[in-house]
């Protein structure tokens, strides 16, 4: 940590010094060319030297002023002691100055010979540079206030961002924890029904419930997963379904090899087929078809349940019919990608009801699939 922080200071002050290089070329370049138009020969040495060793007491004395300004920022509430020890740092910045330019002082700028430093000759270079040295304080204090200021906006910008950022993650775990138990309760209520008409068809549910939970579990923490293990999971849900309506139920699935590696919200697809079972294939004594596809279109993954059922509950487009499950599909949707999704649920032409999503394209790490 010290070694941090000692590299961190000897950048500062390499800027420091560097700036202030950079601005002693200009009074220098001014003095060599106001001497040249006079016709008197002058060397670049001669005028830019005594500007640069002026300029380099500044940026050694910097550090402190800065040190000052951070140990003591002006506040509201407490202007007059922040005032007060800010006005006796600029005189003792001023005084500084002097006391370490004297000695580089020449009695003219066409000559090396330094000049004999007395009381008189220190008073007078005080009273010379005096008014140029508080501006520089005040300056260079300025600077620093301005900067911290800054700083500690973004500080509050990036704090609130991740506030934000947490908190919709806390959201969008919320609602895949209520998805769980509603999936595991409808499931349960599906096999317990089925206990008292075929035991062996039970036992084949609560076998392929077990491997479902298990492959769940697999994936608990994670927000996104592939579509290939999006799909892995909906065709265990579906066994389940299968064995629950036998041959009333048909399944169809129109998944391209080239979409599986795409990111999808983890258990998105599930409460879909649920609701297209429940309204859509339970309630008909002939049963019904549901087909699911997916298809990358313009940089984005086009996911679609439909089914030949009794229709959408409610004829409104971009208005989900109520329940747990399209309604939590719904909001993570909208906290996991805003306004870059598509989620509509309409009738079928033919009948049925058609649920469509679209959301970004994004594919997941790893191999990918041909």
């Amino acid at each position: 940590m010290q070694w941090h922080v000692l590299g961190h200071r000897i950048k500062q002050l390499g800027i420091i010094f560097a700036v202030c290089t950079g601005l002693a070329l200009i009074p220098g370049i001014q003095a060599h060319n106001y001497i040249a138009s006079l016709g008197h020969p002058v060397t670049w040495q001669q005028t830019l030297m005594p500007a640069f060793i002026n300029h380099w007491i500044w940026a050694t004395l910097a550090p402190g002023v800065l040190w000052l300004a951070s140990r003591y920022p002006i506040e509201r509430g407490h202007w007059a002691r922040l005032a007060g020890i800010h006005v006796l740092g600029s005189i003792a910045f001023a005084t500084l100055h002097v006391a370490l330019r004297c000695p580089f002082l020449q009695t003219t700028i066409f000559t090396a010979q330094p000049m004999v430093i007395t009381w008189t000759l220190f008073r007078s270079s005080l009273g010379a540079t005096f008014y140029p040295d508080l501006w520089i304080y005040a300056t260079i204090v300025a600077v620093s206030q301005g900067w911290n200021l800054y700083r500690k906006y973004k500080d509050r910008e990036l704090r609130a961002s991740r506030l934000e950022a947490q908190l919709a993650q806390a959201q969008i775990q919320v609602l895949k924890m209520q998805l769980n138990p509603h999936f595991l309760f409808n499931t349960l209520h599906a096999i317990s029904s089925l206990m008292h008409e075929d035991v062996e068809a039970a036992d084949n549910m609560l076998t392929g419930l077990s491997d479902l939970l298990r492959m769940g579990l697999e994936n608990v923490n994670d927000q996104e997963i592939p579509l290939q293990r999006e799909i892995e999971f909906l065709q265990g849900y579906l066994g389940i379904q299968q064995i629950r309506f036998r041959d009333r139920l048909a399944v169809r699935m129109d998944v391209p090899a080239s979409t599986l590696d795409a990111l999808v919200p983890n258990m998105i697809l599930q409460p879909l087929v649920e609701n297209a079972v429940t309204h859509g294939i339970a309630s008909r004594s002939a049963g019904g078809e549901i087909v699911i596809r997916a298809q990358r279109e313009y940089g984005a993954l086009r996911l679609e349940v439909t089914d030949n059922g009794n229709g959408a509950p409610s004829p409104r487009a971009e208005r989900p019919p109520g329940g747990l499950g399209l309604t939590n599909t719904r909001a993570r949707l909208q906290q996991l990608y805003g306004e870059a999704h598509r989620f509509r649920i309409e009738k079928a032409a033919g009948g049925g009801t058609i649920v469509t999503m679209e959301i970004p394209f994004r594919a997941a790490p790893g191999p990918k699939h041909e």
